[in-house]
This record gives C-alpha cells, sequence and structure tokens, in this order.
C-alpha cells in the first residue's frame, strides 16, 4: 500500500490533467444539441479506463450511453462497485462565471469548471486508486467493477432497466459511491443516508374564465382556497398536518443523535450564508442540523396562477395551482405519503371548486447499517488520508439509486464524499479542492487495500 500511496502523490499533476480534459467536455445531460458531448465524455472515460488497465465497454440505452469496466483477477476476494455519472448540469447564466464554464482553471487550491465536483473529479478518484495500484503491485486488493452513467443529472431514466437486465455482470459485495460532500472542507464525512421525496402539483379551478373581482363574495376564489389550504399543511408545532404522516417514521437513535450534537455547527453562520435572517420553520424540539437531515418536511416549490404581470388587474383567477414536495425518513413508503397527501388535500376542497392532483416523481429514503465492516474499513482509510476524525451525517437530499440498488443488487451502497461545502455544484463557479480530492484518491485507495 505505501507504495501505491507514494505513485499517486507522484502523480497528482497529472490526474488533476485528468480532471481538467474530462470537465473541458460540456457533456449536458438534458440539452439535446450537446448529445455528443455527453457519449464524448464517455468515450473519453472508456478511454482512460482501457489506458491504465481496466477492460471496459459502452452499453447503449434509449438515452445516453452508460459505461461499464472492470478488473476481476482477484480469485477469493470480495468484489466491490463504484457507481459515479460524466454529466453535469447546464452552466446556466454566463454571466455570473468568472470564467468559461467549461475551461478549467486552478484558483489557488481549487478546480473551477462544471462536473468539477459534481462528479467527474469524483469519479476519477476511483480509476486514479487504480492506476496507482496496478502500476505498483501489478493488481487490485480486490475485485472491482465501475458503472458511470451520463444521466444522473435528469434522473437517470434508464439506469434502473440496465441494472435489472445486467444483475449478474454487477453482482458485488458493496458499492461504492464518491458524488456527496464533506461536512467541512478537510473533513471527511461518511454519507449515512439519504431522505426519501414525494412531488406533488395541485392545481384547483373554479370559474370557467377569470371573473371580474366584482363578482367576490358569492363566488369561490381558487386562490383563497389555495391559500387556506397551503397554510393547513402545518400545525403549530411545525408539524406535518397530514393524518398518518408520522406514523411509520423511524426515529434516529439517541446514538445518531448524540454523534449530530456533537458536530461543531453554528446556526447564525449557516443563516448568513444562506442569506436568511435566522429559522424558525420545523418541529419544536429539533435542532436546525436534524431538521435538515433527520426529520420529513413538507415545502411549497411553487405557486401559480391569476394575474403576475406588473400593474393590475382585478380579477378572480378561474385557476390556480401550487408544487409542493415531502422529504421522507426511514421507513416512511413514499406510495404510502402519497396517498394520505391525495386524501388529505380533497377533504380540505369545497364542494364549489374543483381539485386536481398530479404526482411528478416519488423515491424512497435509504440509511446505509454504520455498523458494517465497509463503514468501518472506510472510517480507517478516511482518517488516515485526511489525519481528521471522521464525521457521520445524512443527506438531507434524495438519491433515487441507493434504494434502487439494495431492491436491484441486494448490496448496501457506501457514500463517501469530497465536495466542498461551498462547491456551488449546479451554480455559477462550481468548484473542487484539489487538496480534497487528492486525499480523497488516498482514502478510496486505503479502502480498496483493507477490504480483501
Amino acid at each position: 500500500m505505501e507504495n501505491a500511496i507514494r505513485f499517486l502523490r507522484g502523480h497528482e499533476d497529472e490526474h488533476l490533467e485528468w480532471a481538467r480534459q474530462l470537465c473541458r467536455i460540456p457533456s449536458i445531460s438534458t440539452a439535446q444539441e450537446r448529445k455528443a458531448d455527453v457519449r464524448k465524455a464517455i468515450e473519453w472515460t472508456r478511454d482512460l479506463c482501457v489506458k491504465i488497465g481496466l477492460k471496459a465497454e459502452i452499453h447503449e440505452t434509449p438515452g445516453h450511453p452508460i459505461l461499464y469496466a472492470e478488473w476481476c483477477q482477484a480469485a477469493g476476494a470480495p468484489t466491490y462497485l463504484a457507481y459515479g455519472h460524466v454529466d453535469v448540469q447546464p452552466e446556466g447564466d454566463r454571466s455570473l462565471w468568472d470564467a468559461d464554464p467549461f475551461e478549467p482553471v486552478v484558483n489557488g487550491d481549487w478546480l473551477v469548471c462544471r462536473g468539477a465536483a459534481d462528479d467527474k473529479g469524483q469519479v476519477l478518484l476511483y480509476l486514479r486508486a487504480v492506476q496507482a495500484w496496478l502500476e505498483t503491485a501489478g493488481k487490485l486488493p480486490v475485485n472491482l467493477k465501475l458503472l458511470i452513467e451520463a444521466e444522473e443529472e435528469i434522473g437517470s431514466p434508464n439506469l434502473t432497466p440496465f441494472v435489472r437486465d445486467h444483475k449478474e455482470l454487477l453482482a458485488c459485495d458493496g458499492i461504492l459511491i464518491s458524488d456527496t460532500g464533506l461536512y467541512r472542507d478537510g473533513w471527511p464525512t461518511i454519507t449515512t443516508g439519504t431522505r426519501g421525496l414525494v412531488y406533488k402539483e395541485v392545481r384547483i379551478s373554479g370559474p370557467q374564465h377569470d371573473l371580474h373581482s366584482g363578482s367576490g363574495g358569492p363566488v369561490v376564489n381558487p386562490g383563497n382556497v389555495l391559500a387556506r389550504l397551503i397554510a393547513s399543511l402545518h400545525d403549530e408545532q411545525g408539524q406535518v398536518a397530514i393524518p398518518g404522516f408520522y406514523d411509520d417514521v423511524a426515529e434516529p437513535s439517541t446514538e445518531e443523535r448524540a454523534v449530530l450534537a456533537g458536530l461543531p455547527f453554528d446556526e447564525r453562520q449557516f443563516a448568513e450564508e444562506l442569506g436568511v435572517p435566522g429559522f424558525g420553520a420545523g418541529e419544536k424540539g429539533w435542532s436546525v442540523l436534524e431538521l435538515g437531515t433527520v426529520r420529513p418536511t413538507l415545502d411549497v416549490n411553487g405557486i401559480f396562477g391569476g394575474y403576475m404581470q406588473p400593474g393590475t388587474n382585478t380579477i378572480i383567477p378561474a385557476s390556480v395551482g401550487a408544487k409542493l414536495s415531502m422529504r421522507l425518513v426511514p421507513n416512511q413508503d413514499a406510495a404510502k405519503v402519497s396517498r394520505q397527501f391525495d386524501e388529505a388535500v380533497r377533504a380540505r376542497m369545497p364542494e364549489s371548486v374543483r381539485v386536481e392532483i398530479m404526482d411528478h416523481t416519488h423515491a424512497y429514503p435509504y440509511v446505509t447499517p454504520i455498523d458494517s465492516a465497509l463503514v468501518q474499513a472506510a472510517r480507517d482509510a478516511l482518517q488516515a488520508a485526511f489525519d481528521h476524525e471522521v464525521a457521520y451525517l445524512r443527506c438531507g437530499g434524495t438519491l433515487p439509486i441507493l434504494p434502487m440498488f439494495k431492491r436491484e443488487l441486494g448490496v448496501d451502497s457506501l457514500l463517501i464524499g469530497f465536495a466542498s461545502p461551498s462547491c456551488n455544484a449546479h451554480g455559477p463557479n462550481e468548484k473542487v479542492s484539489i487538496g480534497d480530492l487528492n486525499r480523497g484518491a488516498e482514502a478510496v485507495l486505503r479502502l480498496l487495500g483493507s477490504l480483501h
């Protein structure tokens, strides 16, 4: 292992150039005009896999292609599957970038460009570790498979069918994913779970067309109904006021709450970073950090309808609507919560309006068994590479692939990400700490060396 680590540290400039080359490819999966670039990113990664000694092949899908690579010559050793993606979000308003989003810039310790943190820089950590092992030992300590897709940023529509159709090819003892972040810069973090998601759209309609507001009084205004509905979705204690919503919630353990309470966390600083005057939403009795990670939520994502242009137009709108999302925690069933939401909304509608409820998406929560041998090995590897204790933290967002992998392949996933809390993924001037990437590559190398 020491020889492999020395090799890794001696090739940091070469590996930084890998990241620069891959990030130059504008592989925006949601943009049809970038379809060729998305394929180019997959092909570039395949070529690198072959160059460092992996077998690699591209699989076609109805959308963007998927890359599979492997080194499976360690007889009797366990097999792990590393997952990542090389597609990226659109660049957004280019005027907000300090430089071309697809021309990587090194600014001090930061590599600035679209995809640097999410997820190109992190995907390459596994190839860096593989190269170091093969160049110094001629083999890997474990069997390793890589599954690299190019549709993560559009919801991975073809990943589940691919996994379902290739279960034997992808069979493994565990899944390694680096698409999350650090608790703080330089603070290694194991993400122990993600929340699920139910996303709804509610449309309320009344008159056949907008009415003069002088008709107000007897005519029920859909906007007023929507306002009352939204106001009724939380009680005075900040809880979601949907019957049965909390019935299946798995409460975090005393130990997990103690771990969260032990992390240094400055509410005032966090509020300043978010640009809000302060906090006050959510259930009473839970900390800000807990509310954002281990508790379920319901939030309005958008409200539309009526007259929204400059000036005045005194109307009673014919229809209005809102989009709402619920983040779910372990044991909550997305399909069940979806039904509970629908029933609660319909029960609160007056007979004088019509309501339509649309399902946009749903995903299930996921928790990694924190006492598993894989998590313990990751803790040791991270601590050695970063010379810092490990933070254990659930993610407030959703990764639908995690419960999918568990369902289809029957194994758990380990989430060790190295993106900075200030990386600005999906936003302008996305960046990643080069130092944290280097330490992340060493952590992956050490992890592979300890799993055999």
